[in-house]
């Protein structure tokens, strides 16, 4: 008896697709504006805290680490009575939290943001964070910055463990 037998040619049903690289964006990019409005008891009275979030194109810019440029960011904190006069209003650059993050860390990163934490008696505490400005990114530096009910302001690195 004799066999024949054709010889199929058998096809791989592998999808070899060649990994696709980011490229860095052309244009810098700007974090999205941000305004936060909240209204608080704190001392047996009614204040209201406003954050506002500006991408500035005045800041160096910052790369990740894809090499995509990003503007820096500039807040606003303002704290009013209810008489809507001023008790406290500062603009903050990363350049104020140099004391509390390394330079290098600083230079490559972004203030990411401020948050208002909670009233307490001695204070009104915020968070604040620098870090990758890339959204995926988690690599950041949290601070603290506590203003006092005199209008003192103290800013320090977070070292509370995480919640």
């Amino acid at each position: 008896m004799m066999f024949s037998a054709c010889k199929e040619k058998q096809e791989s049903t592998d999808i070899i697709v060649p990994k696709q690289t980011q490229q860095a964006p052309a244009d810098p990019v700007a974090m999205q504006d941000n305004d936060y409005t909240d209204e608080i008891d704190w001392l047996g009275r009614r204040y209201l805290i406003e954050i506002n979030r500006r991408s500035d194109k005045e800041l160096p810019m910052v790369s990740d680490a894809q090499g995509a440029k990003y503007y820096d960011n500039r807040f606003t904190v303002s704290v009013r009575r209810s008489d809507s006069t001023t008790f406290f209003s500062r603009e903050f650059t990363k350049n104020d939290f140099a004391d509390n993050v390394d330079g290098r860390f600083l230079q490559n990163n972004a203030l990411l943001g401020i948050v208002f934490e909670e009233a307490q008696d001695d204070g009104l505490l915020f968070a604040a964070s620098i870090g990758d400005p890339d959204p995926l990114s988690d690599e950041y530096v949290p601070i603290v910055i506590t203003l006092s009910r005199t209008g003192n302001l103290s800013i320090r690195r977070d070292t509370r463990p995480e919640q």
